[in-house]
């Protein structure tokens, strides 16, 4: 068994534990009630903007149902000490895809800065003009690429 975050003997378990005070209990129960509230809380916003003017108790209770799940999973993530999880690994940062990462992320931005380099010296010498929005785009779906490319290139080789 390994320790969780407060050096105590904690059993893993396939959805993870919480703390709470001294003791652990399991994260999913706490996940659904908190990702439940939150969902409350944005369907009364929803239901206060009136997404739907005829009808804002229905677009407040459309938000809530809409947003339930991904708050839970949210919430759950948030909450859930990862020492807790079964197959979860000790030191995450040690493993051979985070070294994979960080080597494409590394390369990645050094191709964000030579492509955003020669791009503006070529936008100051050109007699055309890019809107803000697109150029950000441009820069975005470059690091993008850039990054797939070079984690699938790391992936393969290791």
């Amino acid at each position: 068994m390994d320790g969780g975050s407060a050096g105590s003997a904690v059993a893993r378990s396939k959805w993870g534990k919480v703390r709470v005070g001294s003791r652990w209990i399991a994260a999913v129960p706490p996940a659904i009630a908190l990702g439940m509230v939150a969902a409350g809380a944005l369907g009364v916003v929803g239901t206060a903007l009136e997404l739907v003017p005829e009808h804002p108790v229905v677009s407040g209770i459309a938000v809530a149902l809409a947003t339930v799940s991904p708050l839970v999973g949210l919430v759950w993530v948030l909450l859930v000490d990862r020492s807790t999880l079964e197959g979860a690994a000790d030191r995450p940062e040690d493993s051979v895809e985070a070294s994979w990462y960080e080597k494409a992320a590394s390369g990645a931005f050094t191709d964000i800065l030579l492509v955003t380099g020669l791009g503006c010296t070529a936008l100051a010498f050109a007699p055309i003009e890019v809107a803000g929005l697109h150029a950000l785009m441009a820069v975005i779906l470059v690091a993008f690429a850039s990054f797939g490319v070079r984690y699938a290139v790391q992936r393969r080789k290791g």
